[in-house]
């Protein structure tokens, strides 16, 4: 006997599943980019880029763990600083500002831990619905050195993280202030990981 066939009817759902599987695993493979490349101390920056439907809040805060174990340089965190958003399949990442300017909040931090990148499981979503790449951790904005994103160094002078990285040896990919720029805007980076993710729900690409 032949093998059972599926009706043409089912064509559209299987499509539509297919395509909701393929956005998921792209969004997957995106947070694990941007783990491998963006900055890690702790682990609570990378570990804090969340996939959603809905925008993704700055909103995290973290304590310190041991007195022995600190940042280069001591940080505060703000709740005013940037939102990250970097939703696929577009290259282009969506950034917002988050609230108006209140006093900083002391925060310490923990001790530099091991990179250890991971592949979330992200379910599928409706096509209709927007998918949203967002980094939750308060300083997200310094991390991703957005211009207006300034953290106070030890002296107490607001910095970027480029002007961080001038006494600190930062811990993004190659030690480069505009990791997230380069992820996001070049072709081997985002657009790469968008492809993995595709062609890990049964797509092909053009030969």
């Amino acid at each position: 006997m032949g093998k059972k066939r599926r009706p043409i009817t089912q064509l559209p759902d299987d499509l539509r599943q297919i395509a909701e599987s393929a956005r998921s695993n792209a969004a997957a493979r995106i947070v694990y980019g941007l783990q491998s490349d963006g900055p890690w101390w702790s682990g609570h920056f990378a570990q804090s880029w969340k996939v959603s439907t809905t925008p993704v809040r700055p909103t995290k805060d973290k304590t310190r763990e041991r007195k022995d174990q600190q940042l280069p340089s001591q940080f505060n965190d703000r709740k005013n600083n940037n939102e990250v958003q970097c939703s696929p399949p577009s290259s282009k990442a969506q950034r917002t500002t988050g609230g108006a300017g209140t006093p900083m909040e002391t925060v310490e931090y923990p001790g530099k831990t091991g990179r250890v990148p991971g592949l979330p499981e992200v379910p599928p979503v409706g096509l209709k619905s927007d998918l949203y790449i967002g980094n939750e951790a308060k300083y997200a904005g310094f991390a991703v050195n957005r211009p207006n994103a300034k953290m106070p160094d030890i002296q107490g002078n607001p910095v970027t993280y480029e002007q961080h990285g001038k006494e600190h040896r930062l811990s993004s990919k190659d030690s480069n202030p505009n990791w997230y720029k380069v992820y996001t805007e070049h072709n081997q980076f985002l657009k790469t990981d968008i492809t993995k993710g595709f062609l890990s729900a049964g797509f092909k690409t053009d030969k």
